[in-house]
């Protein structure tokens, strides 16, 4: 195994240090870097800090680093669990008194104590002096720290006495690293970086952790399946290879089903090969994104010149002009460090521009995923870089063995006889059909989720088809009739997906994905279909109270039925609804096929698709990368897989059980896949929580008699009622011993409910989330370049999404103060799409954007569900040309509500009087797009005196082109102004009129194309001058400011 390589830095809080630190741990392949006063601190998993900021441990995934674990977090100490070691970083302030280092030593003794026999590295900035790590002296901070390092048993790793901090007024060694004593002989090639320029008066530490020797040989990890650059795809090759394939003769039937789907791998291996190159295995990039050539000859240059003054300045015979020599010396370094850091800005700036132009190309690219933490360094997968006793726990937690288990008792349809049921051998499988295979081929088509252990992609498939599928066809056929599921389809490769906030050691802190083969999941969308169809017109049907994997339901029709079950007339005389969410631990993974097949048949589900069914469960596989790289490979032995096609409608069946059973008086079961609510209803609290046990303990009852597991400790309870009928404070039913606190709000299925469906708490939690979301997305929105209106259009159509999620049910009881959360979040899209100052009011900006009020779009969408629902209860659907009416319709309504609102605004007054007039015309125009500087017109936030006098920037709102110095305002500079009197007579000749007031200007640019670009052309020449007169008055009041003399703690020796 390799070493664990660590890197230990105090940065000072320094923009250019934190740049170059990171530079440093691509190039080095760092593991773990120790960083004292950071400037700042991602929010990832990988960033932990301590409780004062002042000290951070990054972990680089990209090096094949484990998971930080077990993190600890104190003042001034944080500390976290790398594979089989701890590192615990630390900053001690100089500042602190000696009583304060006593207690924080103190806390760092029981932080290294905590981790008991585990080997501890403790690095940090210690600002302590001690002859025992290589200082000139010992102070009374350094035997301190020394007696603490006694105390705890910790051996000191420094070497030498090298400086690890070095400044004008001299040189010292603070900087200092422990280990236990079992870990320091695996410690190895413990330096400081002298010759490394890091932009702060600190200097690198490195040194390396070796592994714990092993007898087991360490291989490289062997590929499971080919991979293939897909967007290196060459489509009209794969076309033509495709067809090549075809060539090769068909087998008769009966096809030989495991030979014929080891063909078709093999004949998709190579259509790929012919028509893309093939990718290998990830490797860490050794340079952050803005690095290059240049800027690392400017960083050894820069290293140069501070090791010849430092020489020099260490010279013990001086020359006469020594002063003057070693001033010289000292200017030279200061210029290389601003060249460096002027050539590291400007190389920052640079790429973010050329990501910001790749957004028009591709909206969801690199600069969205960063900003949306979506994209993470290429890093081993979770099963290689986790430790092998918690890979296997959590593996064999996830993926529990399970014997035979003896199904509950699924009596038959009452109107269907058992002596009815149709014979196994008298059902025929028909065969799969044209229309079905175009079906699943086209649904196969919108996806693009990572292919299985095979490699080869859906799209890969989908075009393929045109030459294969009749073959492939066959092939499913054969499956039908023969009742069989190719054995190569049935191997999934498994992806633990890591759930933030959880501990690492934990199977619930993982999220299983198993990756299987698209083939396969083209035969299981054949195989559900039919299933789902045969429910659907044979029946017996699912329950009604189930909503997860139905077509035609959602998450919004479930808590809908919720709430249709908690109001109404009877909670509003008094009436109670106890809500009980139950949890079920690893529903999907631990359903019993026994149960499955049970439900089977109860449902009459036709004998040759049980056959099918039956064959698609057994003898299935995981497989997965372990610790060392090699591939491990676990059997299944229950559950259906998550990331299966069939695997959802297999749960539905199977959980049915559930909720079709008899039910206590008053008590109603909704469920969207495995979250469960349980409903019961009473005349006071006290016989909603007796009905309400007896419900609770019945379904939970029907679970385990599935071979489920219910977390009751888990479960959340809430009450519906009516004024005065609150619940106790502190109540709480009780379920198979385990008391489950009944709280005023629950969330459930992405809502939180309240007790009165106010909605207040949920838009409270919400507003955070839409602010961190807004404030991401608009590092890509800047004033001045960045993507054009379409992009900016569809950005601030991600936010509303999340906004608007669950409107049918919230819009109709949505409050004054839920909605002005929602609006004011609406704010920061608006001002983005319409590249303005942030101090535009939302009206102004949302009409200038076009953006109807969030509250008002939420009412559309709530009319649009309940006309679908309306004409589903009637058992008809409604068809594409009446959605579209229909939206029409409401869109025009929605228009009349949103212009009446702006008959009354609460700000932008000015913006709304010139655009209200033409409010139809405004947002139907089909040209223009707004830029920086025509919107500071528009609104008036921008560079004009009374503006930049009200936010405090000019003590006057004087004009300053003007000589009487009259107020600047938007219409001074556009009618009055001498300044500008060329530029207004252009525009006054092209739109045809001397009037030039706001609303004139909006009505030249809406009326036609010309009339726009001539108002823009005003706008960009006046307002790119009035910019540059700010700046340099901003620069002259800049110079006038007396400079402070360059502090002499950063020159070097």
């Amino acid at each position: 195994m390799a070493p664990l390589r660590l890197l230990q830095a105090n940065i000072n809080h320094c923009v250019p240090a934190q740049d170059l630190l990171l530079q440093s741990m691509a190039q080095w392949s760092i593991n773990i870097a120790v960083v004292s006063e950071p400037y700042f601190v991602l929010p990832r998993e990988d960033w932990v800090q301590d409780l004062s900021g002042s000290v951070t441990l990054i972990s680089s995934a990209a090096a094949g680093t484990p998971p930080l674990e077990s993190i600890t977090r104190r003042r001034g100490c944080v500390a976290a669990r790398v594979g089989d070691i701890a590192v615990v970083g630390v900053y001690l302030s100089p500042n602190r008194d000696l009583a304060d280092l006593h207690n924080s030593l103190m806390e760092l003794n029981a932080v290294v104590a905590g981790f008991g026999s585990l080997p501890v590295v403790v690095c940090g900035d210690f600002n302590a002096w001690n002859l025992a790590w290589g200082s000139r002296l010992t102070n009374r901070r350094g035997r301190m720290v020394e007696d603490w390092a006694l105390e705890t048993g910790l051996v000191v790793l420094n070497r030498g006495s090298v400086p690890t901090c070095v400044r004008m007024r001299g040189e010292s060694v603070v900087d200092l690293s422990f280990a236990s004593p079992a870990l320091s002989p695996r410690v190895v090639d413990w330096r400081v970086m002298e010759g490394v320029e890091t932009y702060s008066d600190h200097r690198y530490i490195r040194f390396d952790v070796s592994a714990r020797i092993s007898t087991a040989p360490v291989r490289e990890q062997t590929p499971c399946g080919p991979r293939w650059a897909l967007r290196q795809m060459d489509r009209d090759a794969l076309l033509e290879a495709a067809r090549v394939q075809a060539w090769v003769q068909a087998p008769d039937r009966p096809v030989e089903i495991d030979p014929e789907a080891e063909w078709f791998q093999e004949a998709m291996s190579q259509i790929c090969d012919e028509a893309m190159p093939r990718v290998h295995p990830g490797r860490a990039r050794r340079q952050v994104y803005w690095w290059s050539p240049e800027i690392a000859a400017l960083r050894e240059a820069c290293t140069a010149v501070r090791r010849r003054y430092a020489r020099f300045r260490r010279r013990r015979t001086r020359p006469p002009d020594a002063v003057a020599r070693e001033a010289e010396l000292y200017e030279g370094y200061r210029a290389a460090r601003r060249t460096l850091r002027t050539e590291v800005k400007r190389a920052k700036l640079e790429a973010r521009n050329v990501w910001l132009g790749t957004l028009n190309r591709d909206p969801w690219g690199r600069p969205y995923q960063v900003v949306r933490d979506k994209l993470r360094p290429w890093a081993p997968p979770l099963t290689q870089s986790l430790r092998p006793q918690v890979v296997e726990g959590v593996v064999a937690n996830l993926f529990p063995e399970r014997g035979e288990h003896s199904p509950p008792l699924m009596a038959p349809p009452p109107a269907v006889p058992v002596a009815d049921h149709t014979s196994d051998d008298e059902d025929d499988a028909p065969e799969v059909t044209e229309v079905e295979m175009r079906a699943v081929v086209r649904r196969l088509s919108f996806k693009n989720t990572a292919p299985g252990p095979d490699g080869v992609h859906g799209r890969v498939w989908v075009l393929a088809m045109e030459a294969l599928g009749s073959r492939l066809r066959g092939l499913f056929s054969a499956c039908m009739e023969r009742g069989q599921f190719p054995r190569r389809w049935k191997t999934g490769k498994l992806v633990l997906i890591a759930k933030p906030g959880r501990p690492a050691d934990s199977p619930s802190a993982y999220r299983p994905i198993v990756l299987l083969d698209e083939v396969g999941k083209l035969f299981e969308r054949v195989i559900a279909d039919r299933l789902v169809g045969h429910l659907a017109r044979v029946g017996p049907d699912l329950s009604d109270g189930q909503f997860g994997f139905r077509r035609g339901r959602s998450t919004v029709d479930a808590i809908m039925r919720v709430r249709a079950l908690t109001t109404g007339d009877a909670v509003s005389r008094g009436r109670v609804v106890l809500a009980v969410s139950l949890d079920i631990a690893n529903a999907f993974n631990s359903l019993p096929w026994s149960c499955i097949g049970a439900a089977l048949r109860y449902h009459e589900v036709p004998a040759y698709l049980r056959r099918v069914i039956e064959a698609y469960l057994s003898d299935r596989f995981i497989i997965y990368p372990g610790h060392q790289g090699e591939w491990r490979r676990r059997e299944m032995s229950c559950g259906v897989p998550q990331g299966s096609v069939l695997g959802p409608p297999l749960w539905n069946i199977g959980y049915d059980y559930v909720l079709r059973g008899d039910l206590p008086d008053g008590v109603s079961v909704v469920c969207y896949a495995d979250d469960t609510l349980v409903l019961a209803r009473g005349e006071s609290y006290q016989a909603a929580a007796e009905t309400a046990t007896r419900g609770v303990a019945t379904v939970v009852e029907r679970i385990q008699q599935l071979g489920l597991k219910v977390a009751l400790h888990k479960s959340e309870a809430m009450c519906f009622h009516g004024p005065r009928y609150a619940p106790p404070p502190g109540s709480q039913i009780t379920v198979g011993g385990v008391h489950i606190g009944v709280g005023s709000a629950m969330k459930y299925l992405g809502l939180v409910l309240d007790s009165r469906w106010t909605f207040e708490e949920h838009f409270r939690r919400l507003a955070p989330k839409l602010d961190r979301s807004g404030a991401a997305l608009k590092r890509l929105l800047p004033n001045l370049g960045g993507p054009d209106a379409p992009c900016r259009r569809l950005y601030a159509g991600i936010v509303r999404s999340m906004a608007l999620y669950g409107a049918p049910v919230w819009a109709p009881s949505l409050g004054k103060r839920p909605a002005a959360k929602l609006n004011a979040c609406q704010r920061v899209m608006a001002i983005r799409m319409v590249r303005g100052y942030r101090t535009i009011s939302r009206e102004a900006a949302s009409l200038l954007a076009g953006l109807p009020p969030w509250d008002l779009e939420a009412t559309v969408l709530a009319r649009m569900h309940d006309l679908r629902v309306e004409m589903q209860r009637r058992g008809e659907t409604p068809l594409p040309r009446q959605v579209a009416a229909w939206r029409t319709e409401f869109r025009r309504d929605l228009r009349v509500a949103w212009r009446l609102r702006l008959s009354q605004p609460s700000a932008g007054h000015a913006v709304i009087e010139a655009v209200r007039p033409l409010f139809e015309e405004w947002l139907e125009r089909g040209h223009g797009v707004l830029s920086f500087r025509v919107t500071q017109v528009l609104t008036g936030h921008g560079k004009f005196g009374r503006f930049l006098h009200r936010i405090k920037q000019e003590r006057t709102p004087g004009c300053r082109h003007c000589v009487d110095r009259p107020e600047d305002t938007v219409e001074h500079t556009v009618e009055v102004c001498p300044a500008w009197a060329e530029h207004r007579r252009v525009l006054v000749e092209t739109i045809g009129s001397g009037d030039l007031s706001r609303r004139a200007l909006v009505q030249a640019m809406v009326r036609s194309e010309e009339g726009w670009h001539a108002v823009a052309s005003f706008c960009e020449a006046v307002m790119l001058v009035k910019e540059a007169a700010d700046r340099e008055r901003v620069r002259e009041r800049s110079s006038r400011r007396r400079r402070r003399d360059p502090d002499p703690d950063f020159r070097p020796p």
